[in-house]
Order: C-alpha cells, then sequence, then structure tokens
C-alpha cells in the first residue's frame, strides 16, 4: 500500500492515481488527470456503450437514425413501437421529407452523453420523443 502525499489515503502499490483525489502517482501532479473509476476513467463517454441495464446503445440508435431513421428504425430499437410507426406514417405524408428530421435527430443523438441519452430517450414514458 502507499500513501498520497495529497490527501494522505491509501492505495494499491500497482494504483498509478490516487483513487480518492486523483493525484498522480506517475509524475507527480495533482489531479492532471482524472482518477479511475471502476476500472474505467470519468469522463469516458463511449457512444456505443450500453446505456444502463436495458442495454441500449447510443451510438447503434444514432447511426439507424442517420442512414435509415425514415422508417423509424431507431425508436423500434429503443422499444418506442408507437414512435416507430409515428416515423413511418409522417415520412410517408412528407414524401420522405422526414428523414431531414431523423438525419438532424442521429447527429443530435450523437453529441449528447450517454445518461442525458437514457433519460430521453430509454427511460422516458413519452410516446415520440424526438429532440
Amino acid at each position: 500500500m502507499k500513501q498520497c502525499p495529497k490527501c494522505q489515503q491509501y492505495n494499491e502499490d500497482y494504483s498509478q492515481f490516487c483513487s480518492h483525489c486523483g493525484y498522480n502517482f506517475q509524475t507527480q501532479s495533482g489531479g492532471s488527470v482524472p482518477p479511475p473509476v471502476n476500472g474505467a476513467y470519468r469522463g469516458n463517454d463511449n457512444a456505443f456503450d450500453a446505456c444502463g441495464p436495458e442495454g441500449k446503445s447510443r451510438g447503434v440508435a444514432a447511426l439507424l437514425a442517420i442512414l435509415i431513421g425514415s422508417l423509424g428504425v431507431q425508436y423500434f430499437y429503443l422499444g418506442k413501437t408507437g414512435a416507430g410507426l409515428i416515423t413511418i406514417g409522417l415520412s410517408l405524408i412528407t414524401c420522405g421529407f422526414w428523414s431531414i428530421i431523423t438525419l438532424i435527430q442521429g447527429i443530435l443523438m450523437l453529441c449528447m452523453t450517454n445518461e442525458s441519452f437514457r433519460q430521453k430517450y430509454v427511460e422516458t414514458t413519452s410516446t415520440f420523443p424526438l429532440f
């Protein structure tokens, strides 16, 4: 066990960062790199990681919205069958112009965090979560 010179907490000998304050043992700099949390670094927001126990990936949903969003496939993937059917209807009514909206939706999905994606599209009770 090694003791952090910054916060005086004990860490494993193989630790590169203090698990309490983020002190970098390698460069002896205080917190320039965030400490690892459960084997990963804070701020790691991979688009293709599963968001929560549902296993829905923000990256997959975004790619579905960008590539074939006018068919509502991103909503079927997220378990929102009603929204998928509404999207198909809107695509037919607007002669395909609705695909521009789903393209924008896919780009916005790629830009948001996993947590905000999960709240907006996976956990919501809304029938048709758009933006």
